[in-house]
């Protein structure tokens, strides 16, 4: 029986956990709190809960080391040290968090010992991924040239169940969340560089209306340029672009946060306040001053226009206690976000990805335009669609490791035929599938 070792037992493990007890293999599940583990397995005899602090470097790499493969479902800082003990112990390492440059370090070491370190094999980045190079590689077969490929991905409240002022609620860790919106952002178009400074990542933002799930607001993700590269777009892309799908109206609240300075990531005193005073610290504001008004001022709105009323729909300008003698003003809004953008029991998610190709085919001087759209909603009372549309590939991909089915050794990331076809067909009979549609003209 093949034994894998699963770091983290956090929102998005459940069913990566139950799909690989499903076909027989042996898991050690660690978290720092045991107890999230030990209800994920289930009581399944071949499923072994354990705390484990990644401070520990033994226990770790002596875990590693009994295990013939890794997940690590942690946060990504704590990848590279990971792949590192298993460069040690020679075993294979599967993630779905984005290729680090400390992570893609590793790739010659990996390759010359002859394993396979499979990262963003998860939804974004992962089916992303798998279902565009699907049909950029369709295109190259059939003689044509990618000219334009926009891509966006969202993870959302199922319609239903968007009913607070931000249309929006945490599938996942919220301060991945914020750090994310903290980001600077670059992409290709029309064989430009357009390059997004941090503070105007949300004044770059576009509506994009997506068949069968609604209108969204779309802005950058990161960096696409690297795409044109791992894409395999070279010189005939005019333009790449990857950007997240919110509801209408996130952008303008996010980005006035970050003018206010409610992202940044410097912890300041909180002994002793409430949230009211905390706010009225990182405001400068006089003691009989309404804080509403005094945000609002700060962000050149009136008191009664959405961003400053929505920080008051939250509570940051409550009597409630901070609860700790240091916080960041980002760690401070993911708290009181954490509590009111929490899903209700049997609340539904969604998740929305759809990629957009212009292609141009020389032989007979014509363009088709290729769509591929993903439209998926959790289960009530049941697993969310960011868990399972995160975690399924991945365990996907370390069944197909450890069946020996993959042959490619090194960092990898899953934009191979040999990894996206077999993972995203699997993922159709589990009723994650991408609807592809092709218009010429």
């Amino acid at each position: 029986m093949k034994k894998i070792l699963i770091l983290g037992a956090g929102m998005v493990a459940g069913p990566l956990i139950r799909y690989l007890l499903k076909r027989g293999y042996q898991l050690t599940v660690t978290s720092l709190v045991v107890e999230d583990a030990v209800k994920l397995l289930g009581g399944d005899p071949h499923g072994q809960a354990m705390n484990l602090d990644l401070a520990d470097q033994e226990s770790l790499s002596r875990l590693v080391g009994e295990h013939d493969l890794v997940i690590s479902l942690v946060p990504y800082t704590f990848h590279p040290m990971v792949a590192k003990h298993c460069l040690e112990q020679g075993r294979n390492l599967v993630t779905a968090s984005y290729v680090s440059p400390e992570m893609q370090a590793l790739d010659a070491e990996a390759r010359q010992k002859g394993l396979i370190f499979l990262n963003e094999i998860g939804l974004d980045p992962g089916i992303d991924h798998m279902s565009a190079m699907r049909i950029i590689d369709d295109v190259h077969r059939r003689g044509g040239k990618i000219r334009h490929f926009r891509s966006y991905c969202g993870g959302l409240p199922a319609p239903e169940a968007n009913d607070n002022p931000f249309g929006y609620k945490f599938s996942w860790a919220p301060r991945g969340v914020l750090l994310a919106s903290r980001s600077g952002a670059s992409y290709w178009n029309d064989n430009h560089i357009v390059e997004v400074a941090p503070k105007r990542l949300f004044r770059n933002m576009s509506l994009l209306q997506v068949p069968g799930a609604g209108d969204f607001e779309a802005y950058p993700n990161r960096d696409s340029l690297m795409y044109r590269e791992i894409y395999n777009l070279g010189e005939e892309v005019q333009s790449v672009f990857r950007g997240t799908l919110r509801y209408i109206g996130w952008c303008n609240s996010m980005y006035h946060y970050v003018e206010l300075g409610l992202l940044d990531t410097e912890p300041r005193d909180s002994k002793d306040m409430t949230c009211a005073d905390y706010m009225r610290s990182l405001l400068d504001a006089g003691p009989d001053e309404d804080l509403r008004v005094v945000a609002a001022n700060r962000m050149g709105l009136p008191a009664d226009c959405l961003p400053p009323w929505n920080l008051h729909w939250l509570g940051v300008f409550s009597r409630r206690p901070v609860g700790c003698d240091k916080i960041s003003p980002l760690d401070f809004l993911g708290d009181i976000m954490e509590e009111k953008l929490a899903y209700r029991p049997g609340e539904r998610d969604m998740v929305v990805l759809f990629h957009e190709f212009k292609a141009w085919f020389e032989a007979d001087n014509h363009y088709e335009r290729l769509t591929s759209t993903l439209v998926d909603y959790g289960v009530r009372y049941g697993d969310s669609s960011m868990s399972r549309t995160v975690s399924l590939p991945a365990a996907i991909a370390a069944r197909l490791i450890l069946e020996e089915k993959l042959t490619r050794t090194g960092v990898l990331r899953p934009v191979l035929p040999e990894i996206y076809n077999p993972v995203l067909d699997e993922l159709a009979e589990l009723d994650i599938e991408c609807k592809d549609e092709i218009t010429a003209y």
